[in-house]
């Protein structure tokens, strides 16, 4: 049964109640709880796992890991006590962790398309990020002293308080709204009939499965820590994000 994903409904939630339809023992003294609805976000597309807790009755699980199986989002830790299925459990997410995750991926879009204001449009090799920090592989010619205005005109669209929307459009839709900002659908796209695009008012638009923050200012000051050849004409930039 696929799992409500409470995230997209609400990115800034931190607490739910939820269902829980199975528990499962794994090795090391460890659990894999499955809810018919979650605020926790699983690992996939470059961000991290929420973490936090997940409380019952008689039972506590602390949320050490959160993963996707096919359309089931299953929390992975330790129990203290006992979680029973069909109980009715409150989740609590780590939201400083969670937030400074949101503000660290909002803050990925805007270095790309702070990239592609200063270069015209170019193609992501690759990104990743973690918590308060993050990497973009560029298929671009980059140089070291680009970096400085590069670093400013991201801090500019930080700046501006640009709205961040959230769409879920058909294919035509998506790449439509992409094309209006100079940008295009990737071939990781193809087949889908739906696709969740976040658009960065007045700035740019990606397809992009994760959860962001609602408006440019919340990210803070992005920081280029340091710049890489990867070769084979990608660069990879890496970035950080602070008060």
């Amino acid at each position: 049964m696929p799992t409500e994903r409470l995230y997209y409904k609400d990115p800034y939630l931190r607490t739910f109640e939820a269902t829980v339809l199975s528990v499962e023992a794994l090795e090391g003294e460890k659990s894999a709880v499955t809810l018919d609805a979650t605020a926790f976000y699983p690992e996939g597309g470059g961000q991290p796992a929420d973490t936090g807790k997940i409380r019952g009755k008689d039972g506590t699980l602390i949320v050490e890991w959160t993963e996707d199986r096919g359309g089931e989002i299953v929390h992975i830790g330790k129990i203290d006590g006992v979680i029973s299925v069909g109980e009715r459990v409150t989740g609590e997410i780590d939201w400083d962790r969670r937030y400074l995750i949101m503000r660290t991926h909002t803050a990925a879009h805007i270095l790309m398309h702070a990239v592609s204001r200063l270069l015209e449009h170019v193609d992501i090799a690759g990104s990743g990020l973690s918590v308060g920090s993050g990497r973009l592989d560029f298929a671009a010619s980059i140089t070291r002293d680009q970096l400085p205005a590069i670093e400013e005109e991201a801090n500019k669209i930080v700046e501006m308080d640009a709205e961040v929307r959230v769409h879920v459009f058909s294919r035509e839709e998506a790449a439509r709204l992409l094309e209006s900002y100079g940008s295009h659908l990737g071939p990781a796209h193809g087949g889908l009939s739906e696709i969740r695009v976040i658009e960065i008012v007045g700035v740019g638009a990606d397809a992009c499965g994760g959860t962001h923050v609602a408006r440019t200012s919340e990210v803070g000051r992005i920081r280029i820590t340091k710049r890489k050849s990867k070769g084979r004409g990608v660069v990879r930039l890496e970035f950080q994000v602070t008060d």
